[in-house]
């Protein structure tokens, strides 16, 4: 078996492509993903939570609607991307990435979803969650881009969203779900809450496989 093959970082969900890069680097992105999303965050007037993991951040607002918010989280996903330079990331990092700031990201309700899974050999009941193979199945599928799960008002959702919430999950190549928004169905007041997943982002970005190894250096960013 090839040696450089064997130590290359593995993914749940893909072989990682490419090199991986040094664990300096890999926090100087968690820095620059964590300041992007801050900085758009507070373009809109907004600010961040960090959540009870070092690498969750939580945004809670009270007039967000859906639409509003799967726009918003696509378009600071391609943000932050623009901001990563091939010294920092790798230029194979930046070739696999281009395709996720150059298109448009497939929105699919949730029922879709599941049929598109459910044809490609995964047997999920309606309301069940997609498990991680499915995540990776609906986003090969797709052509490898970053896909957004939608669950509208008056349409199946899954069981693990209450029934008051409407809602989006976020799976990314490589990563699985790095972002998931709830938001009240319309007439009902309360918070919209969303939570980002840094390690997630991290895997998508650097085509790695789970970041434990930045959990304890995380903790000091």
């Amino acid at each position: 078996m090839n040696s450089t093959l064997e130590n290359i970082p593995q993914s749940g969900l893909f072989q990682a492509p490419g090199q991986p890069v040094s664990l300096e680097k890999t926090l100087e992105v968690r820095r620059m993903l964590i300041n992007e999303l801050e900085a758009m965050v507070a373009d809109h007037g907004f600010r961040l939570e960090i959540g009870a993991d070092p690498d969750e951040r939580i945004l809670r607002r009270d007039d967000l609607t859906l639409p509003w918010l799967c726009d918003f989280i696509e378009a600071g996903l391609k943000r932050a991307i623009r901001h990563l330079s091939a010294d920092l990331i790798g230029g194979s990092n930046v070739t696999r990435l281009d395709s996720t700031v150059s298109h448009s990201h497939p929105r699919l309700p949730y029922r879709r979803a599941l049929r598109i899974v459910s044809g490609r050999g995964w047997r999920l009941a309606l309301g069940e969650d997609l498990s991680e193979s499915a995540q990776a199945s609906l986003v090969r599928f797709c052509g490898l881009l970053p896909v957004q799960v939608i669950s509208l008002p008056g349409q199946p959702r899954t069981a693990s969203l209450a029934a008051n919430l409407q809602g989006v999950s976020y799976f990314l190549p490589l990563a699985g779900e790095a972002l998931r928004g709830e938001l009240p169905l319309p007439g009902i007041e309360g918070p919209a809450v969303c939570r980002f997943r840094i390690d997630r982002l991290l895997q998508f970005i650097l085509g790695l496989g789970e970041c434990q190894t930045l959990k304890a250096a995380a903790l000091g960013i």
